[in-house]
């Protein structure tokens, strides 16, 4: 410790004159402090480039804190989204729950003394087949004379007939299941046929089917077609066998992915459709 506070001389000689000489003075403890010196700033000049270069965020963790807030705000907003998300999805899988638990399509097989006792006044039938919508559902409901008596058409349909769409079976006539058709998956957007000649007693819009159309053939039977995307006829038209009557959809709460579900209905009655088309 002692020997770093005396002063050493350095003497150089030069070889050619060795009477010429030069002399130095050299503290060690200044000598030590000078590198100890040097070294720090060497240190400090480093760790300055480090920190204004994008290699400094991993080592002086250098994040904006305004930015970190916004940044976790915006997470749990979208947390909380998914979460609202999630919970609508839970509440349409339980609709759709309950309304597949109900009758794909029902008709009311009533005299007209009867329907006048729960619904009041009928219209009274004619030789074109009319119809009445229940205002307890949107469901289509007819009396058995609404469904007998209609002239329009002389000539019934000769089955088996051509489907009316073009596709794969997807889904089959279930009457335990209440499913009381056929599901056929199809093109979105291509036509859909009318089976047979007859007159349109219903083209409307249902929560559960989408666009829906029932078309009556005479002799009682009844063609219905589910989940266009649009219908190109209303009621009262008339329509020939191979007519496009409308486009294939995925329309409705009950539909999942495009197709038609066509029924056949006998004087009420409901038939599977399967024994009287062309199935491929």
């Amino acid at each position: 410790m002692e020997r770093r506070k005396e002063e050493l001389s350095i003497l150089l000689f030069d070889d050619e004159n060795p009477h010429q000489q030069e002399s130095y003075s050299l503290h060690p403890g200044k000598l030590l402090m000078l590198i100890a010196g040097f070294n720090i700033v060497i240190i400090i000049m480093l760790m300055f480039l480090l920190y204004i270069t994008p290699f400094g965020t991993f080592l002086f963790n250098k994040e904006d804190r305004n930015v970190r807030a916004s940044v976790i705000e915006v997470h749990e907003r979208i947390q909380a989204l998914q979460d609202s998300l999630n919970a609508r999805d839970q509440q349409m899988n339980e609709i759709q729950r309950v309304f597949r638990s109900n009758t794909d399509t029902t008709f009311d097989i009533r005299s007209s003394a009867e329907w006048k006792a729960v619904y009041g006044e009928v219209q009274e039938a004619s030789e074109v087949m009319t119809f009445q919508v229940s205002k307890n559902s949107d469901i289509k409901t007819l009396n058995s004379e609404q469904i007998i008596h209609s002239d329009l058409f002389g000539q019934n349909i000769m089955f088996p007939v051509e489907p009316p769409v073009q596709g794969s079976l997807t889904g089959t006539y279930s009457a335990d299941k209440r499913h009381f058709g056929i599901d056929i998956a199809a093109t979105k957007g291509a036509d859909v046929l009318a089976v047979g000649d007859g007159v349109v007693i219903g083209s409307d819009w249902t929560i559960n089917n989408g666009y829906v159309m029932h078309i009556h053939h005479g002799d009682g039977l009844v063609s219905i077609y589910k989940h266009f995307s649009m219908v190109l006829y209303q009621v009262g038209d008339t329509v020939t066998k191979g007519d496009i009557i409308g486009k294939v959809g995925e329309t409705g709460l009950l539909a999942s992915g495009p197709h038609i579900h066509f029924e056949l209905w006998k004087n009420g009655s409901s038939l599977d459709p399967s024994l009287y088309i062309n199935l491929y």
